[in-house]
C-alpha cells in the first residue's frame, strides 16, 4: 500500500511539472504568432512566416506576405508618379508584377523570429509602421522612376537609331536593286544590240557567201577522193599525161542514195601500176549554216604495182576509210579536205581567191600525201609527195584540172557529173 501511495505522488509532480511548463513557454510565445487574432494592429504593414521546415522558408512566407499587403499601395504611387511625369511616358507604360513586388521588399527585413520547438514550427516577422513604409517606399518608387525614365530614354534611342539605321539599309537596298536594274537593262540593251550585230553579220554573210555554199563542193583534190559523194547519179574521171601524151587513169562511180560505188585504175607508160574498188557511205552530208562539212566512210580493195604478166588478186589490199571535208567561204572560198586509210594519209585544198570575179571557175588545188604502203609509191619510191594544179570549172557537172603529180608529170584531168 505505501509503494502505491509512493507512485501516485511522483505521477503526480511529473503531471505538475508538465502543466507549469505549458503554462510558461504559453506566457514565452510572442503574440504576433497567433495568426488568428491579428494582433499586429491597424498601423502597421506586416507579414507573418510559418514553416514546419526551416527558418530561411518562414522568412520567404513572411517576405510573400508583405509584399502581397502592400502591393495595391505600391501600385497606386507607381502609377500616380508615371502619370504625373506626362510625356516621359508613353500611354502603353505598364509596371509589372515583378517591378511591384522587387520594389515593395526593397529595404524590407524580417525583425523577429520565433521557434516553437514543441511542434517544431519556426516563425518570422516583417513589421512596418504605414508612415514610415510609405516615406520609404515614396523614395524608392521616385528613384524607380527615374531610373525607367532613362531606360525609356536609351529604348527610344536605340529604336530611333534602329529606326535610322533601316531607312539608310532601305536607301541603299534601294539604290543596290535600282544599280542591279540598270545593269540587268544595259546587259540586255548590250545583248540586244549584239544580237542584231550577230542577225546583220549573218545576213550579210549569207548574201556574200550564200552562193558559193550553195554550190556543190568538188569531190576530190587531186589523187584522192573526200567526204562528198557524186553530186549527180553517176561520175567519171578521165586523166591524160600531156608529157608523154598519153591515158594515166580512169575513175567511175555511181552513186545510190547515202551509198556510192566506185572504182579507179591509174596507168604509166602504157602498163597498170594501181587500181582499187571503193564502197562508199556518207554519215555527214554537208552540215552547217555558213560552214559545209561531209564526212563518209567506207572499205576499200586495191592493187599496187601490178606486173606485166596480169592482174595478181592475192597482193591485194584491203581497208577502212575515212574522208571528209570542210568548207569555209572565210578563208578564200576554200574547201579543205583530207583522206586516211593504212595505205595512205592525205589533206589538201582547193580554194578559189578569186571568187567575187570569177565564181568558181576558176581556182588552185594543193594536196600533200603520206605514202605508208611501199606498194603505191611512185617508181622513185617516194614516201611523201605534194601535187599541185589549177582547177577550171564549166558549172556543176564539168570541171578540168591541170596538175603536176608524182613529181614527173604533167596531167589533165576532166570530171563529168551525170
Amino acid at each position: 500500500m505505501g509503494f502505491f501511495i509512493m507512485k501516485l505522488r511522483n505521477l503526480t509532480a511529473v503531471s505538475l511539472f508538465f502543466c507549469v511548463s505549458t503554462i510558461l513557454f504559453a506566457q514565452l510565445r510572442p503574440e504576433w504568432t497567433n495568426v488568428q487574432k491579428k494582433s499586429i494592429g491597424s498601423g502597421y504593414y506586416y507579414g507573418i512566416g510559418m514553416s514546419q521546415v526551416s527558418t530561411e522558408e518562414a522568412d520567404t512566407r513572411a517576405f510573400i506576405e508583405f509584399s502581397r499587403n502592400v502591393e495595391v499601395k505600391v501600385k497606386s504611387v507607381f502609377q500616380r508618379e508615371v502619370s504625373e511625369q506626362g510625356k516621359e511616358f508613353s500611354d502603353a507604360t505598364t509596371i509589372s508584377t515583378e517591378l511591384i513586388s522587387d520594389v515593395s521588399l526593397k529595404g524590407i527585413a524580417v525583425i523577429e523570429r520565433h521557434v516553437d520547438t514543441t511542434v517544431n514550427t519556426f516563425y518570422s516577422l516583417i513589421r512596418y509602421r504605414k508612415t514610415e513604409y510609405d516615406s520609404l517606399i515614396q523614395f524608392q518608387i521616385e528613384r524607380e522612376v527615374v531610373l525607367m525614365k532613362v531606360r525609356n530614354k536609351m529604348v527610344e534611342e536605340k529604336r530611333q537609331e534602329e529606326l535610322r539605321s533601316q531607312k539608310v539599309q532601305n536607301r541603299l537596298e534601294e539604290e543596290k536593286n535600282k544599280e542591279e536594274l540598270r545593269a540587268k537593262q544595259e546587259r540586255l540593251t548590250i545583248e540586244q544590240k549584239r544580237r542584231q550585230q550577230q542577225d546583220q553579220e549573218e545576213e550579210l554573210l549569207r548574201k556574200v557567201y550564200g552562193e558559193f555554199l550553195t554550190s556543190a563542193p568538188p569531190e576530190k583534190v587531186i589523187s584522192f577522193r573526200n567526204g562528198e559523194i557524186s553530186n549527180e547519179e553517176s561520175s567519171l574521171m578521165l586523166k591524160g599525161g600531156l608529157s608523154p601524151f598519153q591515158l594515166n587513169g580512169v575513175m567511175y562511180a555511181v552513186r545510190t542514195g547515202m551509198f556510192e560505188i566506185g572504182a579507179t585504175a591509174l596507168f604509166w607508160r602504157k602498163k597498170f601500176v594501181q587500181q582499187e574498188a571503193s564502197l562508199k557511205i556518207q554519215v555527214l552530208p554537208r552540215v552547217g549554216e555558213f560552214t559545209r562539212t561531209s564526212l563518209s566512210v567506207g572499205a576499200v580493195q586495191a592493187v599496187g604495182l601490178i606486173a606485166d604478166s596480169g592482174y595478181q588478186f592475192k597482193r591485194s589490199k584491203y581497208s577502212i576509210f575515212v574522208a571528209g571535208n570542210v568548207t569555209m567561204p572565210g578563208y578564200s572560198y576554200s574547201t579543205f579536205s583530207f583522206y586516211g586509210d593504212k595505205r595512205k594519209i592525205s589533206i589538201g585544198i582547193t580554194t578559189f581567191p578569186f571568187y567575187e570575179q570569177f565564181k568558181n571557175h576558176f581556182g588552185f588545188i594543193l594536196e600533200m600525201n603520206s605514202i605508208l604502203d611501199k606498194d603505191f609509191r611512185n617508181e622513185k619510191g617516194n614516201a611523201f609527195v605534194v601535187n599541185g594544179g589549177v582547177r577550171l570549172q564549166a558549172n556543176d557537172t564539168f570541171s578540168t584540172q591541170l596538175v603536176y603529180e608524182d613529181y614527173n608529170r604533167l596531167e589533165l584531168i576532166f570530171e563529168f557529173q551525170f
